[in-house]
């Protein structure tokens, strides 16, 4: 037992081989050691300076899994920290880096570099589809759900047929990913592209809301509310037991949908002020502000109402017309017809 414990003691670490091999200009250490600082590996504690310092090295050098990491921590805005003496330091997106280094794996042909390249073009609003369509398509190739769920979009959007598309969708929908599920949902609620199917969309939107998906959380969670919300002349017990299970289980996916999404909120709002049978504006107004926080236009609209209305007094009449001026420049149709009869009075 003590030679055992007495040859530990004399073991090289393996992060400080890793390091003492990266100084010497091996990429796969410069890696390993990037990888150990930024998950807090190999009895290190974890540092985003560092690590980006060792990814940035690597992908330079050639490493193609390198890329992406360095790709993703200079979007996250991570600056390369030679000692990691410090906490690391942080600023805006560093976005030229980010692009040149998703760029340069997805060159090397790494379909994750690839997919974080696509998302870079979009979160940059940089106009450049061809690229786009070429990075989505290479991930695609090498299996990517996400891929294959942003290539089947694209290809119905530009008129492809139902078949192709599904068959695209074969594999993410396999693997119940939700937004492929919640993509075809909205197909057969619609029928865009699909016939429409009542229940097909809504056998979808469960899954997608199963798996987490937050819009599909947030739409199945709408739709059971606004379901079950009243009481059916000569209900029986069971089935009112069963309505009211329906509705709770709406309330709680629009609350887990909240936490991010500002429809969600919105609707939450909406139903204490004007759906349920007992009003209570308290909560109305906490999922309103929610929303409002997360950008939804429909909030700035519906909790400046409710102040016009006379039917809360959480803001002046002046914030509240300020409001629905916000929600009229950003589009909202309700918000510009009640400040175009305000200016003719």
């Amino acid at each position: 037992m003590w030679r055992k414990f007495l040859a530990r003691l004399k073991r090289t670490p393996e992060i400080k081989r890793h390091i003492e091999q990266a100084r010497k200009g091996s990429v796969t250490a410069m890696f390993a050691v990037g990888k150990a600082y930024l998950h807090g590996k190999e009895d290190v504690a974890p540092h985003a300076g560092h690590a980006v310092w060792w990814m940035e090295r690597a992908a330079r050098g050639g490493h193609q899994e390198a890329c992406v990491q360095a790709a993703r921590l200079a979007w996250d805005g991570f600056l390369p920290d030679e000692r990691a003496l410090g906490p690391a330091a942080r600023t805006a997106p560093r976005k030229d880096d980010a692009l040149m280094f998703a760029r340069l794996g997805h060159q090397r042909g790494d379909p994750e570099a690839s997919l974080f390249l696509v998302w870079l073009l979009d979160a940059v609003k940089m106009k450049a589809e061809a690229e786009r369509h070429e990075a989505l398509q290479a991930a695609a190739e090498k299996g990517l759900p996400l891929a294959l769920v942003g290539l089947a979009d694209i290809e119905a959007r530009s008129g492809a047929s139902a078949e192709h598309v599904m068959d695209l969708l074969s594999i993410p929908l396999e693997a119940n990913l939700g937004i492929a599920h919640h993509m075809v949902s909205t197909w057969y609620g619609q029928g865009t592209l699909l016939a429409q199917n009542e229940q097909k969309a809504r056998h979808h939107l469960e899954i997608a809301a199963g798996a987490g998906y937050v819009p599909a959380m947030g739409l199945l969670g709408e739709c059971l509310m606004v379901e079950n919300h009243r009481q059916i002349e000569g209900e029986e017990r069971d089935e009112n037991r069963e309505r009211l299970r329906r509705l709770t289980r709406g309330e709680s996916l629009l609350r887990k949908a909240a936490i991010s999404n500002g429809r969600a909120a919105c609707v939450l709002g909406d139903y204490w002020s004007r759906i349920a049978e007992t009003s209570d504006m308290q909560q109305s107004i906490q999922w309103y502000e929610k929303s409002v926080s997360l950008g939804f236009v429909g909030a700035l609209f519906m909790s400046a109402r409710l102040v016009l209305e006379g039917r809360s007094d959480h803001m002046t009449q002046q914030e509240a017309w300020s409001r629905l001026e916000r929600a009229a420049v950003a589009g909202h149709a309700g918000a510009k017809e009640i400040l175009s009869k305000r200016s003719l009075c």
